[in-house]
């Protein structure tokens, strides 16, 4: 790299997908990174930037924050969680949600008290103040708007933000509150879409449930991105008839899951052209790509389940089945027919103890396992 033309420093950034129940796995991963490495490091390898769609915008509150007792609290409740504190569901929902359905209302078939009262009860809002304000964080958080289909970008940071959004994207420079995480998480059915400002909002995973776009164009050239899918699977399955919960589940994982690997392709064909315009024309080529769009090679560290969720999901709902009657027992029951790596919709919608405390500590060792790649990208210098 030339001295005469340095390249800025670049930033550390962090992304947390959407994926309901599956977010287990990312508080796993927040566990690790800041609460147990910083025993090695010597100090919480905090990201500058970092953004969140659905679940994970509800658990980069406390990454935004830089609140590791808020880390170990989130971690502890999903090891301690049950259904009921999340959502319910009754007979009564269902026949009324039919009902709305017919007369032009909002409607969900879940009540989404359980989770509002949660997330308003634990939000981080002094901590996050204080991480944007005084420390110069960045907080990014996506929702969809529900009129239009475009995807909505909250960004809160001390000034205004400096790049271009892609079309169909609306960026609102603000301070994120609560109510922005919990539109962001608003999964359409199951939760009722939520006004903020003039907009209603839904899951902002319907749009860009990996926000790793956003980060990159923030100043991240280092990024954590933590999937709650497994990287590779094998593409030869037993035939699964195409039932309901089989074609919601593989719905889900079309909108929510696979266009991650479409982020991850762009971020790496922008490094190919880095890397050959460096070759071909200097270190000058990269400065003046910075300097002028905004556009730097990128380190993107792949967190990712070592075991396929819908495989963990389905054998523990068979062995540890929720003690759940009623609708809600029904939809589980429903939502489980389908077997081992084919049990997408349980793996979103079961929110018990058993099974997202497993995927927490799954989250945890898989993270650890990656320690010395982690350390490379949270401290190049050591």
């Amino acid at each position: 790299m030339s001295s005469e033309h340095p390249m800025p420093p670049g930033r550390l950034g962090m992304v947390l997908p959407g994926g309901a129940a599956r977010g287990a796995y990312e508080a796993g991963v927040l566990r690790y990174l800041f609460c147990e490495l910083p025993k090695n490091l010597g100090y919480a390898p905090w990201p500058d930037i970092v953004a969140g769609t659905s679940v994970g915008a509800l658990n980069s509150a406390f990454v935004a924050g830089r609140d590791a007792e808020g880390v170990q609290w989130l971690s502890q409740t999903y090891r301690d969680l049950e259904i009921p504190d999340v959502y319910g569901i009754t007979y009564a929902d269902m026949f009324r949600t039919i009902r709305d359905a017919f007369r032009d209302e909002a409607f969900a078939f879940a009540d989404p008290e359980p989770l509002q009262r949660l997330v308003f009860s634990h939000f981080p809002r002094k901590k996050i103040r204080k991480a944007i304000d005084e420390q110069g964080a960045i907080w990014i958080v996506g929702a969809t708007d529900l009129r239009t289909g475009f995807q909505v970008l909250f960004v809160d940071m001390k000034g205004p933000p400096h790049w271009t959004p892609r079309p169909g994207v609306y960026m609102v420079h603000t301070q994120i509150r609560s109510i922005h995480t919990l539109a962001s998480a608003s999964l359409p059915l199951l939760f009722p879409p939520i006004r903020v400002g003039d907009r209603l909002l839904v899951d902002g995973g319907l749009r860009m449930n990996t926000p790793l776009r956003p980060v990159i164009r923030a100043g991240a050239d280092r990024v954590i991105l933590v999937s709650l899918k497994r990287q590779s699977q094998d593409t030869v399955r037993v035939e699964q008839s195409p039932n309901l919960p089989f074609l919601v589940g593989k719905t889900l994982n079309a909108l929510m899951l696979d266009p991650m690997e479409q982020d991850l392709f762009d971020a790496g064909e922008m490094n190919a052209l880095i890397e050959w315009g460096t070759e071909h024309f200097g270190a000058e080529f990269a400065r003046k790509l910075h300097a002028e769009h905004g556009r730097r090679e990128v380190d993107v560290l792949f967190i990712a389940p070592t075991v396929d969720v819908g495989e963990i999901a389905a054998s523990i709902y068979a062995e540890r089945p929720p003690v759940v009657r009623g609708a809600l027992g029904a939809l589980l029951n429903r939502a489980a027919g389908a077997e081992g790596p084919d049990a997408d919709l349980l793996s979103y919608l079961y929110f018990d103890k058993e099974y997202t405390g497993a995927l927490e500590q799954l989250g945890f060792e898989d993270a650890k396992k990656q320690e010395e790649a982690i350390v490379k990208v949270v401290a190049p210098d050591m």
